[in-house]
């Protein structure tokens, strides 16, 4: 991107409300993110940010360059846009965002498959809430993004590319005895935050079949797969989680499916992007893998 880098973290660090998140979704160290703000900072004669403890927020200073800043990005990107238009070979660049189990575990297959048949493309990615997801692919920051759940806005197109089960599992010594939903309702649950496609499928799946959100027993909610599976692991409760990232723990009976009778739940993921902005050959080249190659759906019209 043609915006200075030292803009590009601030702007980060603004949206984020942390120096340590930004790091992480940059791939950053953290020393290298606050050298950039202190050499901003410098370079502008201004504080950015207030810091008290653990907590920052923006200055006034920091308040209308990041207000700005916006504009500087969009009208960067939309420059970059062009210029890429006027060219004659593709722009080899497709900025992606999307949310936790879908970039934990359907992301990198998917790119590394295309990567196979496209080895010059590059790309860029963020780790996109449910809240940041529209506003960024709406403002252009993100070119497509990859979601549990379908986006419901008139300038953006949301078409369902995959499909995962998603199956409640226990630790390694349960005795494989099948389970109703009302048996459901009486065991301790640990429930995954923080992907709201998942939440919302439990929800109103569970609903449905007669196991309403308030009457399960939820004794922990975490956020991060990877330390609730470990919580699963331990015998600690069980969990609903995608068939797709539990596949070693079940070959290795490190986790066990738990069969609920009359219970089904699929997860669908669905693919994001502007109907309004323009979109890069690349990025063309790309929507049309998905579709055809990664495990292509018969229903992949627009919702």
């Amino acid at each position: 991107m043609i915006l200075d880098k030292k803009i590009q973290i601030f702007l980060a660090i603004a949206e984020n409300g942390s120096f340590s998140r930004t790091a992480r979704q940059l791939s950053l160290s953290q020393s290298v993110v606050s050298f950039h703000i202190d050499a901003l900072e410098k370079e502008l004669g201004v504080a950015l940010f207030k810091r008290q403890g653990r907590s920052i927020s923006l200055t006034q200073e920091g308040e209308l360059l990041f207000k700005n800043g916006k504009k500087l990005a969009r009208d960067a990107r939309e420059v970059e846009n062009e210029l890429s238009s006027l060219s004659n070979h593709i722009e080899n660049r497709i900025f992606l965002g999307g949310d936790a189990l879908t970039c934990m575990f359907t992301l990198p297959w998917t790119l590394a498959s295309y990567s196979t048949e496209h080895p010059e493309t590059v790309f860029a990615y963020q780790h996109l809430n449910h809240e940041d997801l529209k506003t960024k692919i709406l403002n252009g920051d993100v070119d497509l993004a990859l979601t549990g759940h379908p986006i419901r806005d008139r300038k953006i197109s949301s078409q369902q590319c995959f499909c995962d089960e998603i199956i409640l599992v226990a630790g390694p010594n349960y005795n494989g005895a099948p389970l109703t939903i009302k048996d459901v309702q009486d065991i301790p649950l640990i429930w995954a935050k923080g992907d709201y496609g998942l939440e919302l499928l439990l929800t109103r799946e569970l609903a449905k079949a007669g196991a309403n959100i308030i009457n399960l027993k939820i004794f922990m909610e975490v956020e991060g797969i990877a330390m609730l599976k470990n919580f699963v692991r331990a015998g600690i409760g069980y969990a609903f989680l995608p068939r797709v990232a539990i596949g070693d723990e079940l070959s290795f009976n490190l986790l066990k499916e738990v069969p609920v009778k009359g219970l089904k739940l699929e997860r669908k993921t669905h693919l994001i992007h502007s109907k309004d902005k323009h979109m890069r050959d690349t990025v063309k080249e790309f929507i049309e893998f998905i579709h055809t190659h990664i495990h292509p759906q018969k229903d992949n019209g627009e919702e």
